[in-house]
Protein backbone atom coordinates (compact mmCIF):
# COMPACT_ATOMS: atom_id res chain seq x y z
CA UNK A 1 0.00 0.00 0.00
CA UNK A 2 2.69 2.48 1.00
CA UNK A 3 4.77 1.46 -2.00
CA UNK A 4 1.86 2.22 -4.35
CA UNK A 5 1.46 5.69 -2.89
CA UNK A 6 5.18 6.31 -3.21
CA UNK A 7 5.18 5.12 -6.82
CA UNK A 8 2.27 7.42 -7.68
CA UNK A 9 4.07 10.36 -6.13
CA UNK A 10 7.26 9.54 -8.00
CA UNK A 11 5.41 9.24 -11.33
CA UNK A 12 3.62 12.54 -10.76
CA UNK A 13 6.92 14.25 -10.00
CA UNK A 14 8.53 12.82 -13.14
CA UNK A 15 5.58 13.96 -15.25
CA UNK A 16 5.74 17.48 -13.84
CA UNK A 17 9.50 17.78 -14.28
CA UNK A 18 9.16 16.49 -17.85
CA UNK A 19 6.50 19.07 -18.59
CA UNK A 20 8.63 21.80 -17.05
CA UNK A 21 11.65 20.78 -19.10
CA UNK A 22 9.64 20.83 -22.31
CA UNK A 23 8.23 24.27 -21.52
CA UNK A 24 11.69 25.60 -20.74
CA UNK A 25 12.96 24.06 -24.00
CA UNK A 26 10.14 25.63 -26.03
CA UNK A 27 10.73 29.05 -24.50
CA UNK A 28 14.48 28.72 -25.05
CA UNK A 29 13.94 27.88 -28.72
CA UNK A 30 11.77 30.98 -29.15
CA UNK A 31 14.34 33.16 -27.42
CA UNK A 32 17.14 31.64 -29.49
CA UNK A 33 15.26 32.47 -32.70
CA UNK A 34 14.82 36.06 -31.53
CA UNK A 35 18.49 36.29 -30.55
CA UNK A 36 19.56 34.99 -33.95
CA UNK A 37 17.21 37.42 -35.74
CA UNK A 38 18.53 40.36 -33.70
CA UNK A 39 22.00 39.55 -34.99
CA UNK A 40 20.68 39.72 -38.54
CA UNK A 41 21.09 36.04 -39.33
CA UNK A 42 18.79 33.18 -40.22
CA UNK A 43 18.34 29.90 -38.38
CA UNK A 44 19.35 28.15 -41.60
CA UNK A 45 22.81 29.79 -41.36
CA UNK A 46 23.64 27.65 -38.32
CA UNK A 47 24.51 23.99 -38.04
CA UNK A 48 22.50 21.78 -35.67
CA UNK A 49 25.37 21.80 -33.19
CA UNK A 50 25.55 25.61 -33.23
CA UNK A 51 21.81 25.87 -32.71
CA UNK A 52 22.01 23.43 -29.82
CA UNK A 53 24.63 25.62 -28.15
CA UNK A 54 22.46 28.74 -28.54
CA UNK A 55 19.35 26.97 -27.23
CA UNK A 56 21.28 25.45 -24.31
CA UNK A 57 22.54 28.92 -23.40
CA UNK A 58 18.98 30.26 -23.43
CA UNK A 59 17.80 27.30 -21.31
CA UNK A 60 20.47 28.07 -18.74
CA UNK A 61 19.38 31.71 -18.59
CA UNK A 62 15.75 30.68 -18.07
CA UNK A 63 16.69 28.23 -15.29
CA UNK A 64 18.72 30.92 -13.53
CA UNK A 65 15.74 33.28 -13.72
CA UNK A 66 13.55 30.61 -12.16
CA UNK A 67 15.84 30.66 -9.11
CA UNK A 68 16.82 34.32 -8.94
CA UNK A 69 13.39 35.97 -9.22
CA UNK A 70 11.85 34.13 -6.22
CA UNK A 71 14.98 34.81 -4.16
CA UNK A 72 14.72 38.53 -4.92
CA UNK A 73 11.06 38.49 -3.94
CA UNK A 74 11.89 36.81 -0.63
CA UNK A 75 14.64 39.36 -0.05
CA UNK A 76 12.24 42.22 -0.66
CA UNK A 77 9.65 40.73 1.72
CA UNK A 78 12.31 40.29 4.41
CA UNK A 79 13.70 43.77 3.82
CA UNK A 80 17.07 42.52 2.57
CA UNK A 81 18.56 44.56 -0.25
Amino acid sequence: MLRAVRDRGRKAKERLTGEMRSRIRERAIKKAKVRIALHGRNVEDFTEDDLEVVVADEEEKIRKQLWVVPLIAVGIVLGIT
